[in-house]
């Protein structure tokens, strides 16, 4: 007698599960972003931990002190790194194979809001603040190659179930 196996049980079989390059890459990017806001959430309570150069474009210190890091009272770097700590959830292994939508659409929107924070923040301190800040910059490119990166995922997935 052969049992049949549930739908949940095929969509298991059929996950595509991503290359170990995507895995590796996914969690190196992740653990730089989560490490970079690590520091600067410590350099928002001590303004002494911040290193790094003051020039006229360059400065951290201005970008990260403005009115403009804090959002509804919270400190950017906290929302970095709830993002970072949230996507490496994301990106585990076993959310990697589950077939669960939610898990999917998850990193997707992660990623998403992720980037539009970029937007937005990389708009505050180019066309506000007429400064950068090479720590912030760090985290920016990460999030974006982030995106990148589900993306990727997802057009090979969609692909894979034509």
């Amino acid at each position: 007698m052969t049992q049949e196996m549930t739908a949940r049980e095929r969509a298991a079989a059929a996950a595509p599960v991503p290359a170990a390059w995507y895995q590796v890459v996914a969690w190196l990017l992740t653990l730089a972003g989560l490490g970079i806001s690590v520091y600067l959430t410590i350099s928002h309570y001590d303004e002494g931990a911040l290193v790094c150069s003051a020039t006229s474009t360059v400065d951290c210190h201005a970008v990260t002190t403005s009115e403009y890091s804090t959002l509804a009272g919270i400190p950017m770097p906290l929302f970095g790194l709830a993002f970072f700590v949230g996507f490496g959830a994301l990106i585990t292994p076993w959310a990697l194979r589950s077939p669960w939508p939610p898990l999917r659409w998850g990193r997707l929107a992660a990623v998403s809001v992720g980037v539009l924070f970029v937007v937005y923040l990389v708009t505050v301190e180019l066309a506000v603040l007429h400064k950068i800040c090479l720590w912030c910059s760090g985290v920016h490119a990460i999030t974006i190659l982030l995106f990148v990166l589900v993306l990727f995922d997802e057009f090979r997935r969609a692909g894979q179930a034509d």
